[in-house]
């Protein structure tokens, strides 16, 4: 099968979630078909990313799109006139689709991929069967930060989502099949989607098997969170963390530390807090923590960083918006807690009982590799592909 296969960002290098997810799916697409990739870029220095990209795919076109004030500006505007979802109206560009058109034109494909919502704008112009990666049930994020909002920021979430659940209804009757990370989020899509479209459930891959299995009872108190703090709700989440939490944490241990790995900051000085900014390489910071912490109030779909820390061997305490969609229990592969208080008694547990620890490292990474290693992930991948989509043949 000839695919065209479009991504709101170039997947490359692997620094976050969204990143890895599509990098593995584009990996484990090219293992058998034709897989052309078009990805955006935002500064000119992304370029780089296609030499390795070009090892993966058959071919790589970088479009670039510069942000800025004015331009998010006017892309909330012409949101707030169109009705259409301003995630959807930031990412779409006139030139964009007309090279995708002369992409189209150039070689016939079998069907276009859209790997996020905001790209089935393009999709579904294209006039190509659609394959579409629903990395998350994107309504389900903006309202849910909606509700952990006040203010003129709630109320302008609160308008998002509702834009977003109608937009994600109107979509997802038109592609041919839509990929769902979890159950979760499969029920969901299929109440907006009706019986049209084939859903299948294909959780997101991680490379579980590389990483050499850690010792964090070995390890001192050591808290960690990782995640761009660019995105609403893992800013939400850092800021819970550290004003809420992390005071109980540390009245029962002073010694602990909380690093927080990822871009941006809250602008809060806190004893025994550390934000690191952007890193090139998040494996040092695992190779130190004792545990992961994921207070996650809001978004939706797989969070990448339970997996990537359940693969090293790091336990990982969770919200259950956190964790949702992972095939983990509590007690056995991860520790749940829902309330400030819970979720400081469950880090003190981490921090304090060695026996817990190694229990969950065990029984965590055992999972991952199991579950969610890229290979087993690729192998359901490419099943779902078969019958859906007739090919032409790649020498049409």
């Amino acid at each position: 099968m000839r695919i065209l296969f479009l991504t709101e960002t170039v997947p490359y290098p692997l620094d976050s979630g969204g990143r890895i997810k599509t990098y593995y799916t584009l990996q484990a697409l090219s293992s058998v078909h034709e897989v052309h990739c078009h990805a955006f870029i935002r500064q000119a220095d992304q370029a780089a990313a296609s030499e390795r990209l070009a090892t993966v795919a058959a071919s790589v076109t970088l479009h670039l799109v510069p942000r800025s004030v004015a331009r998010e500006a006017r892309f909330a505007a012409t949101s707030l006139v169109s009705g259409t979802p301003y995630t959807v109206v930031r990412h779409f560009d006139t030139d964009v689709l007309q090279a995708l058109h002369g992409a189209t034109r150039a070689m016939r494909f079998d069907a276009i991929y859209c790997d996020h919502l905001s790209m089935l704008e393009y999709g579904l112009r294209l006039s190509l069967p659609i394959l579409h990666d629903a990395h998350n049930v994107e309504y389900e994020i903006v309202r849910r930060f909606a509700g952990n909002s006040r203010g003129m920021r709630r109320l302008a979430a609160e308008l998002e989502w509702r834009s977003v659940r109608r937009y994600e209804a109107q979509v997802y009757r038109r592609c041919s099949l839509i990929y769902a990370v979890s159950d979760v989020d499969a029920r969901q899509i299929r109440a907006m989607a009706g019986t049209a479209p084939r859903i299948e459930v294909v959780p997101i891959a991680v490379d579980a098997q590389s990483p050499v299995a850690a010792t964090p009872w070995l390890n001192g108190p050591e808290v960690l969170f990782v995640g761009a703090l660019d995105w609403p709700p893992n800013r939400d989440a850092v800021h819970y963390l550290v004003t809420e939490i992390w005071p109980m944490v540390q009245s029962r241990m002073p010694a602990a530390r909380l690093t927080v790995v990822g871009r941006g900051s809250l602008g809060l000085s806190v004893p025994n807090v550390r934000f690191t900014g952007w890193v090139e390489d998040v494996s040092p910071y695992f190779a130190t923590a004792r545990v992961l912490a994921v207070p996650i109030r809001s978004g939706s779909g797989l969070r990448v960083k339970i997996l990537e820390s359940l693969a090293r061997g790091i336990p990982v305490v969770a919200t259950s918006v956190g964790m949702e969609g992972i095939a983990a229990h509590s007690g056995e592969h991860l520790l749940v807690a829902d309330t400030a208080q819970s979720f400081a008694d469950a880090l003190v547990r981490a921090l304090q009982e060695d026996g817990l620890v190694r229990h969950l490292a065990t029984e965590g990474r055992r999972l991952a590799i199991e579950r969610y290693d890229r290979s087993v992930i690729g192998r359901q991948l490419l099943a779902t592909l078969r019958d859906v989509v007739p090919s032409r043949g790649l020498d049409d």
